[in-house]
Order: structure tokens, then sequence, then C-alpha cells
């Protein structure tokens, strides 16, 4: 699906790369989520261009970020 692949530069992974996760930027909440989206967005936004497409992909709430741009402690497995 268009969309959902990592929004990081120069990365290539997506829904379809086996073994690796895959997460969506949520939309913002509250001002302290709203806050956090915005820094994540600026981090994400340093290494590439913000073209029309990739507007759009944040108008829709589509921006995705893989499992390899998050150190290991960083992320909670739930079962």
């Amino acid at each position: 699906m268009p969309g959902e692949n990592c929004s990081i530069h120069g990365c290539g992974s997506s829904r379809r790369t086996k073994g690796i996760g895959i997460w969506k930027l949520p939309m913002a909440k509250d001002e302290a989520n709203k806050k956090w989206r915005e820094e994540w967005l600026q981090q994400i936004t340093r290494s590439r261009v913000i073209d029309h497409h990739f507007k759009e992909l944040i108008a829709k709430d589509r921006v995705f970020t893989c499992e390899k741009h998050f150190k290991p402690e960083d992320i909670e497995i739930c079962k």
C-alpha cells in the first residue's frame, strides 16, 4: 500500500520486508502528543525533502518508521 514504507531517507523497509517491524506515527490527540509528533517529524525531515507527496502522507496520517531507526531498548513487545 502506498505510504507504508519507512519515511527515513534512504531506508528501503516496508510492510513487505520480512522480519522488520514498521510503525505509524500517531496523530496528535493532545498538546503533549502534538509536540512529540512535531519533534519526530523534524527528525524525519532532516534528511529528506518535504515534497508534495510527503506533505500528503503527513496530512493523511500515513507516516511510518521502521525498527532500524530505534535502539533495541526503545522497542517494547506486548503479547
